[in-house]
């Protein structure tokens, strides 16, 4: 299928970019998911399982702007960019089941979780140039912020597991 942009038609730049989303975002819950699971520290734990759930609320978001634009285009045709996924490592860490990572380790799967927030936002705002739909920009546009404020929780949570070797005093209003 076509993934690069000699090969999509411009009517289907939208859909490939929501479903290049749609890809980082699954990512991202996976991510979160298994390192909450291996975090020692409840703010920590509770901290990456809202920031799983803002990926779960942000990829909804995506299904149902590729669901619009499928009146325009035939979205089964239409495959995610593979350049933009390049972003995504192939494994970030592997902890046994039941355990917890050390501090150090924390501390470390913590900055690749924001070289990816980091990577996310830039795919983001680079996607922009090649969508027309103005919908689909503001839907990038917020989806770029929104990850803007979760790489400012890793990076405030990430300086206070090194300075203080705990995590940012992060207090979910409602954990569901």
């Amino acid at each position: 299928m076509a993934t690069n942009d000699l090969e999509i038609p411009e009517a289907d730049h939208s859909v490939a970019v929501m479903k290049t989303a749609i890809e980082i975002e699954k990512f991202g819950i996976q991510f979160y998911s298994d390192f909450s699971e291996c975090v020692r520290d409840k703010r920590g734990a509770a901290l990456l399982r809202s920031l799983g759930n803002d990926e779960k609320e942000h990829r909804a978001i995506l299904e149902k702007e590729i669901e619009r634009l499928s009146a325009h285009c035939e979205v089964n045709n239409v495959e995610p960019l593979n350049e933009y996924l390049d972003i995504l490592p192939s494994m970030v860490f592997k902890a046994p089941p039941g355990s917890c990572l050390t501090l150090q380790d924390e501390i470390k799967v913590l900055e690749k979780g924001i070289e990816v927030e980091i990577a996310s936002i830039d795919m983001y705002t680079s996607a922009l140039s090649r969508v027309n739909d103005e919908r689909s920009r503001r839907t990038l546009k917020e989806l770029a912020k929104w990850e803007s404020k979760h790489r400012e929780l890793l990076e405030d949570s990430l300086r206070n597991l090194k300075l203080e070797g705990t995590w940012y005093a992060y207090s979910p209003i409602l954990e569901g």
